[in-house]
């Protein structure tokens, strides 16, 4: 069985797949080539519903645990707190931009990859931030009681893209990870 950590580790290398697909969607809009919008807001509703709801709450319980069991995390868990806060409101801003374009608003280019790339980059280094400085910590000071509570306390989800059954809605993002997987 993954212990906490792991199942964050595991799930940060998932997103970071999707955040791949997506920038490669933004390089071909960059282009002024026609990227798979279908595709795009299907990797959008992914990652502002299942980690929104499941992975970031994990990690605000285990920035909880944390704050309590070493004061001197504070610093770093509130920067992280305000990171996932900033990721949703990134997120917003480019899925506003992006439904406008599908609604046929014509938008400049750079206000909607902009606000994407701005999103990718920030998930990516918000991601680094957490392995480099929250996990080794919570490895360090979490026991098996901790992860137990941390589990109780979550709401069983499912993961719809990466879990044991695909979502209907996600199989063309989980054909295009699987094509590109080496």
């Amino acid at each position: 069985m993954k212990n906490g950590i792991d199942r964050l580790q595991s799930e940060h290398a998932d997103f970071a797949k999707l955040l791949n697909l997506l920038e490669a969607q933004i390089r071909v809009f960059h282009h002024g080539e026609q990227p798979d919008y279908g595709l795009m807001l299907d990797i959008f509703y992914y990652l502002t519903n299942f980690p929104d709801r499941d992975h970031h709450q994990r990690e605000e319980l285990v920035l909880a645990k944390l704050a309590i069991l070493d004061p001197s995390t504070r610093t770093t868990v509130d920067e992280l707190r305000q990171q996932h806060r900033v990721i949703a409101q990134n997120g917003s801003r480019f899925l506003d931009n992006l439904n406008a374009v599908l609604d046929g608003a014509i938008l400049t280019r750079e206000s909607v990859e902009t606000p994407g790339l701005e999103y990718i980059a920030y998930y990516r280094n918000h991601m680094k931030m957490e392995e480099r400085e929250l996990f080794p910590i919570a490895r360090k000071l979490l026991d098996e009681d901790d992860w137990a509570a941390i589990d109780a306390a979550m709401e069983s989800a499912t993961d719809p893209l990466f879990g044991p059954q695909v979502e209907e809605r996600f199989a063309g993002i989980h054909d295009q990870i699987s094509r590109a997987a080496p």
